[in-house]
């Protein structure tokens, strides 16, 4: 009987996960077309992370995307997550956070440039719960402000590469950075304690309506 009942809520568990999965699918998808706005709109763009950040939530994030609240440096564990999301439809007001990093073409292998920023200022902050929510289903997002003519491709593997050089001994990187949907791409790492986590990546490219 003990057995059925955990063998009940594991199946529960994976069906609110993959919801959850979907719902931040979802609400990607509808965050890259609001990034296309701004580059229809030709908002000149300075590089700067907590600008650009801005720019994205208030102008058009919360203005274009219903039945979400979109905050700002929400106060989130140990720091400040660059957005924080909750849905307002359902009664469960499921959460999301998404961290935002500026990336350029200056030394795109180096741990101490920008792309190994992404990383140890981004991905590894999910990993350790710097940054968390009480859901337990460790999936959370990083969008990469692009600058420089870089292509992207190219850049999410210079990524790979360089995470497995900062990540080498903290976690198993079960799924390298690689694209499942359109403009959005998946890594999936496992921890020391045996905790799967599942990072999703999206790339602004604001190469053409930079401020010079």
């Amino acid at each position: 009987m003990f057995s059925n009942d955990l063998a009940s809520q594991a199946k529960l568990f994976i069906y609110k996960q993959e919801k959850y999965k979907n719902k931040f699918l979802k609400l990607l998808r509808e965050i890259y077309k609001n990034y296309l706005l701004i580059i229809k709109d030709k908002i000149k763009i300075p590089k700067d992370e907590n600008k650009i950040r801005d720019i994205l939530v208030d102008d058009y994030l919360s203005k274009n995307i219903k039945n979400y609240n979109f905050e700002k440096e929400q106060q989130n564990n140990h720091g400040r997550v660059d957005i924080f999301i909750q849905e307002t439809l359902t009664d469960d007001k499921p959460e999301f956070i998404i961290e935002c990093k500026v990336l350029d073409a200056n030394s795109m292998t180096s741990k101490d440039k920008l792309n190994g920023k992404y990383i140890s200022n981004g991905i590894l902050r999910f990993l350790t719960e710097h940054y968390y929510l009480d859901n337990n289903f460790h999936i959370n997002a990083m969008i990469g402000f692009v600058f420089d003519k870089v292509d992207i491709t190219k850049n999410i593997n210079s990524i790979n590469e360089l995470s497995k050089k900062i990540l080498n001994n903290l976690c198993e990187i079960t799924q390298k950075i690689e694209l499942i949907d359109i403009e959005i791409y998946q890594s999936q790492y496992k921890t020391y304690n045996n905790k799967e986590f599942i990072v999703y990546h999206q790339m602004m490219n604001f190469s053409n309506i930079k401020n010079s």
